[in-house]
């Protein structure tokens, strides 16, 4: 393999899709389920306030009928997030490294590491959309709404106060009527379980509150025997509470004070990955990172580009409930 083939569409794609990808609370979780699609945008059409996906037929096939009662679709385009590098001569330069047969060998570990610089921005702006989405709003990267996913399809949002700062609250029972509320919104679905991603203060608040601490300490103990951390998840009322204290500059992904309950549902959270904006791709799959190059002008490097195209999404977003201490 050349110097030039690395910096191929094909092969800087392939290797941006194999680096590690930085650790992500909600991506790593399985809560959502990644789809790559061959669209620049997505249509979902609701009832009664879900979502559901409208299914691909053929152009000469009558479209799926679609009851005015109590139906509405809505087409989502999906948000185009490139991020941009350079590679100079002087990188490539002379590169031997210890046990590497060519210089090529040497030269794909420094595109890798420009490549592993662009994978961190990107998957961080994946990672905020999948929060948005667990909290209804799909946001980008300067707190501007994209998607209000309440608004769009006519969804009251849910408060559940805990009220953490008063001793007498029944915590537990604050967490049933928050988890009945979901419940009716998913008619006919099975819930395998509760999550709830909390700021750390509220995390905080609530294993110290009177009615919880028992089973806090308990649960401490059993963690503490296994060499666990009790913030990665701790049970109380069925549902498994999470810190997540992740920010990106001054934009945190939850909140202080907050929490995100959310059921766990398979098929309930979706993140769609449309295609690359560049000749090759058009109406290919999409993939989660693409990443393509060009020569500088006069031949003084490269020019790098990475980007991601991608959708998350609640197809049921009257199930989630914000939780405030």
């Amino acid at each position: 393999m050349t110097l030039e083939d690395l910096f191929h569409l094909a092969n800087l794609t392939d290797a941006i899709n194999r680096l590690p990808r930085p650790p992500s609370l909600v991506g790593s979780s399985g809560l959502f389920e990644e789809k790559g699609v061959n669209t620049t945008s997505v249509i979902v059409e609701s009832k009664n306030g879900q979502l559901s996906l409208v299914p691909a037929i053929s152009r000469n096939d009558d479209p799926t009928p679609v009851k005015r009662s109590n139906r509405s679709r809505r087409t989502f385009e999906v948000p185009h997030l490139p991020t941009s590098g350079q590679v100079q001569p002087s990188e490539l330069q002379g590169l031997a490294g210890f046990g590497q047969e060519t210089a090529v060998e040497s030269q794909a570990t420094v595109i890798n590491d420009r490549l592993q610089e662009m994978l961190a921005r990107l998957d961080a702006t994946r990672e905020w959309q999948r929060v948005g989405a667990i909290s209804g709003k799909i946001l980008d990267s300067d707190g501007s709404v994209l998607y209000d996913l309440y608004e769009e399809f006519g969804v009251t949002p849910k408060k559940v106060v805990t009220a953490l700062g008063t001793d007498a609250t029944d915590v537990r029972g604050k967490l049933m009527d928050a988890k009945r509320h979901a419940e009716k919104q998913l008619p006919g679905m099975v819930i395998t379980g509760w999550r709830a991603y909390c700021a750390e203060d509220y995390l905080d608040a609530l294993v110290r509150h009177p009615n919880v601490e028992k089973a806090y300490a308990a649960y401490q103990e059993a963690s503490d025997r296994l060499g666990g951390d009790v913030r990665k998840g701790f049970i109380y009322g069925g549902v498994e509470h999470i810190e997540c204290n992740a920010a990106v500059g001054d934009k945190r992904f939850i909140p202080q004070g907050k929490a995100r309950l959310v059921p766990v549902v398979r098929g309930l959270f979706k993140l769609y990955n449309a295609p690359a904006n560049y000749n090759e791709t058009s109406n290919t799959l999409g993939k989660p990172f693409y990443a393509k190059s060009e020569p500088r002008k006069m031949g003084k490097g490269w020019d790098l580009e990475a980007q991601t195209n991608p959708l998350a999404l609640c197809l049921a977003p009257g199930a989630l409930v914000e939780l405030e201490a």
